[in-house]
């Protein structure tokens, strides 16, 4: 039987700079120093994400759509965005830390009041460990940073609303002209 990470992620970012990140080259795991939130971590697992890392961002989520339950919800209005999944893992630290670094890229492109927050859940321990991203930052959080950051999610989710159209209809739209 595998084991499973879930990842819920929420932001509030305009699409052109979502775009911008959802064509961008994906950075390596290894150009970020802090993985302290990432309980066990070490330069080897980091290494092993790296391994798993190409493309652009993009194709790292079209890659999640038939066997992840990849769903991806976005209001226009907002510039709320949802992207939630299920992914197997074959290796517990190098999978936690892939998670993450697929979304780390976002703070890239963030600007003025754009923020967003991922949590991934291992099921082996189902303790959850979050990520909170803004204009150029990525930090760890817990206790009542957590909680404010929790806040963040509800409005975003509020926004999206219900996920119903495929992924890669949504993928498409946000990579459009």
């Amino acid at each position: 039987m595998g084991e499973y990470v879930t990842v819920a992620a929420v932001m509030t970012v305009a699409r052109p700079r979502v775009r911008e990140w959802l064509r961008a080259a994906v950075v390596p795991a290894s150009t970020w120093t802090d993985w302290s939130g990432v309980e066990g971590w070490d330069d080897a697992a980091v290494a092993e994400c790296d391994r798993w890392l190409e493309g652009d961002y993009a194709g790292l989520l079209h890659e999640l759509v038939d066997d992840s339950g990849l769903r991806i919800g976005f209001d226009e209005a907002t510039g709320s965005l949802t992207v939630d999944f299920d992914a197997r893992v074959d290796f517990r630290l190098p999978s936690l830390i892939w998670a993450f670094t697929v979304f780390r890229g976002l703070a890239d492109v963030m600007v003025d009041d754009d923020a967003g927050l991922v949590t991934v859940t291992g099921d082996w321990d189902d303790a959850p460990v979050a990520l909170h991203l803004s204009p150029g930052r990525s930090e760890f959080v817990r206790g009542a940073a957590l909680a404010r950051a929790a806040d963040l999610e509800f409005d975003v989710r509020c926004a999206v609303g219900d996920v119903d159209d495929p992924a890669t209809e949504v993928l498409d739209r946000l990579l459009g002209p």
